[in-house]
């Protein structure tokens, strides 16, 4: 019987993969092993890398998919497709961290031009890629199957079903092209490294805190990295890292706005010096207090006017807020009322 380093038996591997907690069908196979060597013994440096990158997306990653109830295991998707590199480019062109094509990105309303490609975007590319995953499961129902379909596409896997004669994607794994037989092993063994990551002395490289404690804003006038730098004083060097999205060191106009991600300390010396800041002061009669909340995993209008007993439409008021959906770290103003107040705002 072979053994990992450590002591820890093939076996050992087995066992833990069979209780992982997953909404797909596990089963073990020989190339889950192989690619679980792959993360813990062949390649222990851009594993660590990897595990490092997690704490920038992560969490965008689980805000989203817990607001729309997809699995939160779902984040270990773009481990396989993209080792979690916004920049990830396939040999077919499909890009960013969740690999969307050109066209499956339009579909999903991504914008891709000269300045822009929202596919290399970590928020806009997470709403479209858990939109898709959403779309694919009401086609499935099965979340293996839906991996697969996201590998090589609804038609292929819909050709594989029919000659297969069954919805199963352990049974219809072999009439799929190679990679998309490869695609859940991949995911298992991604799931498997990333709860036992420890357990085979592997150490996370983190980046600096500056960039891990981030704040989101949307931007719906033109402006140019260098602009933003001097506003916020930070270097065009670590707007670029957390915004990969844009060419040329830009952000074009856009009516529904382009989203911004600045360290905490940067995007307020932003706001501050921003006159067109979208958050307006507003009078009130009586007293009120004015606390600011930041978009967390799952928040929406409905939980935050539930968590601070006010109405959406408050909310959405104070923050001059014409759509209903939050964004991943987005500062809400939250006003308070005086018990001397005679309520909320009707």
């Amino acid at each position: 019987m072979s053994t990992f380093p450590g002591a820890i038996s093939e076996a050992q591997i087995e066992q833990r993969i069979n209780n992982l907690n997953s909404p797909i069908d596990i089963q073990v196979n020989p190339a889950v092993i192989d690619y679980v060597k792959d993360y813990v013994i062949y390649g222990q440096r851009p594993t660590q890398q990897l595990l490092g990158r997690t704490a920038l997306y992560f969490p965008i990653f689980e805000h989203y998919l817990k607001v729309n109830r997809l699995p939160e295991q779902l984040k270990y998707l773009p481990i396989i497709e993209s080792q979690l590199k916004p920049n990830a480019e396939s040999p077919v062109g499909a890009l960013g961290l969740w690999q969307f094509t050109s066209a499956t990105a339009r579909q999903y309303h991504l914008d891709i031009n000269e300045h822009v490609d929202e596919r290399r975007d970590p928020i806009r590319s997470t709403e479209a890629a858990v939109a898709y995953l959403a779309d694919l499961y009401g086609k499935y129902h099965d979340w293996a199957l839906v991996l697969a379909a996201y590998n090589c596409g609804p038609a292929r896997l819909n050709q594989a079903i029919r000659m297969a004669g069954v919805k199963d994607y352990w049974k219809v794994r072999e009439y799929l092209p190679t990679e998309s037989q490869l695609y859940v092993p991949r995911f298992i063994a991604a799931t498997y490294l990333m709860h036992y990551y420890q357990d085979h002395g592997l150490v996370p490289v983190y980046p600096s805190y500056e960039l891990q404690l981030s704040r989101t804003v949307k931007i719906h006038s033109a402006i140019d990295f260098r602009t933003i730098a001097n506003m916020a004083d930070v270097s065009v060097a670590v707007i670029e890292r957390l915004n990969p999205g844009y060419y040329r060191q830009f952000i074009p106009a856009n009516r529904g706005g382009h989203y911004l991600i600045l360290p905490e300390a940067a995007m307020n010396r932003f706001k501050q010096n921003d006159q067109l800041s979208s958050t307006t002061a507003i009078a009130f009669n009586g007293v009120r207090n004015q606390t600011t909340h930041l978009v967390g995993s799952g928040d929406t209008l409905e939980t935050l006017a539930k968590r601070f007993n006010c109405k959406v439409s408050d909310i959405q008021y104070w923050n001059n807020l014409t759509q209903k959906q939050l964004y991943f770290r987005q500062e809400i103003v939250i006003m308070h009322a005086s018990t001397l107040n005679n309520g909320w705002r009707s």
